[in-house]
């Protein structure tokens, strides 16, 4: 048994795959379900072999290349989803998945009866459900940077959502300056006007602050008027938006 101890992110969660699939080229037992990939600092386990991986550009980037090229965009759009769940063993049930893939081809989806397989179909469900959800419940407000506004939108997901949302917002506002941030996870993708997000993290992060602004007003006095009182039912709002969803959403504050 080897376990790969790798960064929490998908550069290092591919990086590590890589570094799987090279050796089990080497061990010659390219099916065996012989590796783990941990990520963050994990326990020692007896009986196994560990190494720590570090993040390694070209290995992410051969890594995204050959999935895309022998399983196609759309299933590599289904375990960069997979990738973003929270389960700790998301990246070693996607190595399990690919695996499987790359013997298979496509049809691997239609092996519902194997593990690995039906895992990443539920991780990948569960990461599209709450992204679709969170697209409609996410809300901007106008938050000043300098001279400058900036429209900035907090979310607190299950999910790492981030880096899976970004590109649906910046194809809907390609002309304004806008900030997409994770709080849980100290992820922002960052939007300048008339380009495409980028990902920043950590120390770089500098999140502007600022007042409520005149459209949060009104929409809050429109959520207010708007609702029949007569028919005003807690236990279905509840059923369709949850309470965690409210924490940043304009009209609960």
């Amino acid at each position: 048994m080897l376990i790969l101890h790798c960064e929490d992110s998908l550069e290092g969660i591919f990086t590590a795959i890589y570094d799987a699939f090279v050796y089990k080229k080497q061990m010659k037992q390219p099916y065996r379900d012989d590796i783990e990939i941990a990520m963050g600092e994990g326990c020692l386990t007896l009986f196994a072999e560990e190494q720590e991986v570090v993040v390694d550009a070209e290995k992410v980037e051969k890594t995204v290349r050959t999935i895309q090229s022998r399983l196609g965009f759309r299933d590599y759009q289904t375990i960069v989803s997979a990738l973003c769940h929270f389960a700790e063993d998301r990246a070693s049930i996607v190595l399990g998945y690919l695996v499987r893939a790359f013997a298979v081809g496509h049809s691997v989806m239609d092996h519902l009866a194997d593990p690995f397989v039906m895992r990443m179909m539920e991780l990948d469900r569960k990461v599209a459900n709450e992204a679709d959800k969170m697209r409609g419940f996410l809300r901007f407000r106008e938050v000043y940077s300098g001279a400058e506004s900036v429209l900035l939108a907090e979310i607190e997901p299950k999910c790492n959502l981030v880096p899976l949302m970004m590109d649906h917002f910046s194809d809907r506002f390609p002309d304004e300056n806008f900030i997409l941030y994770d709080e849980n996870r100290n992820l922002a993708a960052v939007h300048e006007a008339g380009h495409r997000c980028v990902l920043v993290s950590g120390e770089q992060l500098q999140i502007p602050q600022g007042h409520m602004d005149y459209f949060a007003v009104l929409w809050k006095q429109y959520f207010a008027t708007m609702e029949i009182r007569e028919r005003h039912n807690e236990q279905c709002q509840n059923h369709l938006l949850p309470k965690w969803y409210r924490k940043y959403m304009t009209e609960w504050n």
